[in-house]
């Protein structure tokens, strides 16, 4: 039995699907423009946001966020099946198109975001069938060199233009996540508006620490998750600390905002919502 997909709401993920015995489907013009039509259809349905894509011979790269409510098995259940139709219409066939489930795997903060952009450009420039990605016309790097509108919904911002930061927000993010964050001001909007509108709610620390459990933030590093269930709004929070290696352990206590900020590889849940 297939295990079940696991999916976070409001998070990216890199996936890539590939052809049925590697059968180069989109070595040519015609098969990359079946692949093309077929995503701008389907984010025109779902309304997913595309960061970055590559269209190689034999698969496909997708950098993805799924709209609120859908999840990314129906995205891709849709995109596999529609793009196989039109190929084999075209070409008289029934064969099938492509191989094995797709593999996803979520982007955690701003690093991995980069480190995705980067893999997926330089694809078609490591496979030896273009000198920069630009020039692979059925990639990401082409839209955005070209200025295509429609397709990539996150080009790099110059220098933050257009990034509308809260303070109150922009206090909360650890150094790296706060400038990867301005860099791509459409792809964090909706996660900024939400922390936004978070932030008020949380309530004042008191002197027996908080009044309710209820988790507004979270934090987490390699080594540990910290979950704020209030905040003085400057620089003392208190919530739980939970080791991944020992998470039934977990202790509440006071933290210093800006010793979390100054942490290691730390990041702010964007996709975190308190239950409230």
């Amino acid at each position: 039995m297939r295990k079940k997909r696991e999916f976070v709401e409001g998070a990216f993920y890199h996936v890539t699907s590939r052809t049925n015995d590697r059968i180069r489907v989109f070595e040519n013009n015609l098969g990359r423009k079946i692949m093309l039509m077929v995503l701008q259809d389907a984010k025109d349905k779902f309304h997913f946001d595309l960061a970055n894509f590559c269209i190689m011979p034999t698969h496909i790269h997708l950098l993805v966020r799924p709209g609120q409510g859908v999840n990314l098995s129906l995205i891709m259940m849709w995109i596999k099946t529609r793009s196989a139709k039109r190929w084999n219409a075209i070409h008289g066939s029934t064969d099938h198109m492509w191989g094995s489930r797709y593999f996803a795997r979520i982007v955690n903060g701003g690093q991995a975001f980069d480190d995705v952009m980067a893999y997926i450009d330089q694809n078609a420039v490591k496979a030896g069938l273009v000198e920069k990605p630009a020039d692979w016309q059925a990639c990401g790097a082409f839209c955005r060199e070209l200025n295509i509108a429609g397709m990539v919904d996150f080009p790099r911002a110059v220098d933050g233009a257009g990034c509308v930061m809260p303070p109150a927000v922009s206090r909360l993010l650890p150094p790296d996540q706060l400038e990867h964050t301005i860099k791509y001001p459409v792809a964090y909007a909706g996660a900024v508006e939400k922390l936004a509108g978070i932030v008020p709610a949380i309530p004042k620390i008191d002197d027996a620490g908080a009044t309710n459990r209820t988790a507004y933030l979270r934090y987490f590093s390699r080594t540990a998750d910290y979950l704020i269930h209030a905040y003085d709004g400057e620089d003392t929070m208190f919530g739980k600390m939970r080791f991944n290696s020992y998470p039934a352990e977990a202790e509440y206590r006071k933290f210093s905002l800006s010793s979390l900020k100054s942490s290691p590889y730390m990041q702010l849940d964007f996709s975190w919502a308190p239950d409230m």
